[in-house]
């Protein structure tokens, strides 16, 4: 294994570059993945950030300062920025397309320096693939999402192919090997706008990408999803392993300082508090904000809720992060007249971003309502929490379907005909995982998850063994140059 082995001058460690295209979602895990490269395997790890915007963002410069000692980050420069009418993935896809020739020039001043071993991309990132076979060494994929979406993305062009109509008009639902069932309203909104759009030419393309690699990384566990690999004859020839559940484990450096939220949750009843986040890009409208406020007082629990100000004409309003200072205390007007004043004694309001791992740590939460992000939802099962899901963009409410109906850690908040959350559906979601029998069960259910997680990240765990096996591949065919 990896780890074995004594570890080299850094100097002449064989060394890993990491692209990773501009959503903070990935970059977390990406960093984690790094740490494990260089402290369990040897490696020497560069960590290359498409940044999307000049100004790093503040959950950015948060990671950038807790990054761990042996990997390097590095922000690279922002391409010239797109309309701001332009859709999240088009300026994801921008970013990372225009970051390859400055991979290029830092992959080959690595290379004077010490054997580049591999190049990881994300799933928006492998455009730079071309830079790993122009220096003779394998191009990896490390997708930061579950197996189900790799799934239906190796599976996309044969599904498409097969598709008449609209994904939106479809009445059966998609079966993948080994999946729950996914239904027309669960897809990606990418897939659900019409098939002749830009936007779902994109995102064909993003998926008929994933083949395009030597091999991929998923941040998942047998576990959790056991089917991981299933379904692979016919589709594409690539060796597929599961390294996860890789989340951030180090205390995240904020200017802000959150140690009053741990006084507070130390002061609660074990299990008793609500923790609410839609995760760093999440965004919920005015109404919809207010009807959430609004539920928690009706609830008459403990929380924690971490609120962004609202956007009115996206879900993803904050994916590429807040700007220090954006959402500061003295900015909360938006929430309902006199609900920080009603709500003084039971719950805590922080603007923007909180230490997510030591709230979701602490003994006194009893759930979490969440946006059912893949990093949030792996945080969430690593510390036993069970889940009120509440997806908003991406791939989130296919993960929701997965963890309510497969893993049974989730239990989903359902809209009314327009979409709309009302105060009554959330509280009553909330009091069920609280103070029900069906609470209690998934609380059991989602501690036995959490349990196999930590076990496939031991040394001879399933997810330890799957890494250490690709990294003693790296390192092989570097010595055999």
């Amino acid at each position: 294994m990896g780890g074995d082995r004594e570890p080299s001058p850094a100097s002449a460690r064989p060394h890993v570059l990491l692209l990773c295209s501009p959503c903070m979602g990935h970059l977390i895990p990406f960093a984690e993945l790094a740490r494990r490269l260089v402290a369990d395997h040897g490696l020497g790890a560069t960590l290359l950030f498409a940044a999307a915007t000049d100004t790093p963002s503040e959950q950015y410069a948060s990671v950038a300062a807790s990054v761990p000692d042996g990997v390097k980050l590095v922000a690279l420069p922002a391409p010239p920025t797109l309309p701001s009418t332009a859709a999240v993935r088009e300026r994801t896809v921008h970013a990372a397309v225009s970051s390859v020739r400055h991979v290029r020039e830092i992959a080959q001043s690595l290379t004077s320096a010490a054997p580049l071993a591999a190049l990881v991309v994300d799933m928006v990132s492998v455009p730079a693939r071309d830079v790993a076979s122009e220096l003779g060494v394998p191009c990896y994929m490390f997708f930061t999402s579950p197996w189900m979406l790799l799934s239906l993305f190796l599976h996309l062009p044969e599904i498409d192919a097969g598709l008449v109509g609209e994904y939106r008009d479809a009445t059966e639902p998609i079966w993948l090997p080994g999946c729950v069932p996914i239904h027309a309203h669960e897809l990606p909104g990418s897939l659900l706008v019409g098939r002749s759009s830009d936007s779902h030419a994109g995102f064909l393309s993003v998926a008929k990408d994933t083949s395009r690699v030597d091999g991929i990384l998923v941040n998942t566990f047998g576990a959790l999803e056991p089917a991981v690999g299933d379904g692979m004859d016919g589709v594409a020839e690539l060796p597929v392993h599961a390294v996860g559940p890789l989340v951030w484990t180090r205390p995240v450096s904020v200017n802000r300082d959150h140690s009053h939220v741990i006084r507070w949750l130390d002061q609660q009843p074990s299990g008793s508090v609500v923790y609410l986040s839609f995760g760093s890009g999440g965004t919920l409208t005015l109404r919809q904000t207010t009807e959430l406020a609004l539920a928690l007082e009706m609830t008459h629990r403990r929380f924690v809720w971490v609120v962004k100000r609202p956007d009115e004409d996206t879900a993803s309003g904050a994916f590429f992060g807040t700007r220090r200072g954006e959402d500061d205390d003295d900015e909360l007007g938006f929430l309902p007249r006199g609900f920080l004043q009603r709500t003084s004694g039971v719950g805590l309001v922080l603007p923007s971003w909180a230490p997510q791992t030591a709230i979701l740590a602490h003994a006194s939460v009893g759930c979490f309502v969440t946006h059912c992000g893949w990093n949030s939802s792996l945080e969430s099962i690593l510390n036993g929490v069970p889940m009120v899901a509440w997806p908003l963009y991406a791939e989130q409410k296919m993960n929701a379907t997965m963890l309510e109906v497969q893993a049974g850690v989730a239990v989903r908040i359902h809209a009314d005909a327009d979409g709309f959350f009302s105060m009554e559906e959330i509280a009553g979601v909330i009091r069920r995982l609280m103070d029900e029998e069906e609470g209690a069960g998934m609380r059991k259910r989602i501690c036995e998850l959490r349990d196999k997680a930590k076990q496939a990240l031991t040394k001879h765990g399933s997810s330890a063994l799957g890494l250490a096996h690709i990294a003693n591949t790296w390192t092989a065919s570097c010595s055999e140059k």
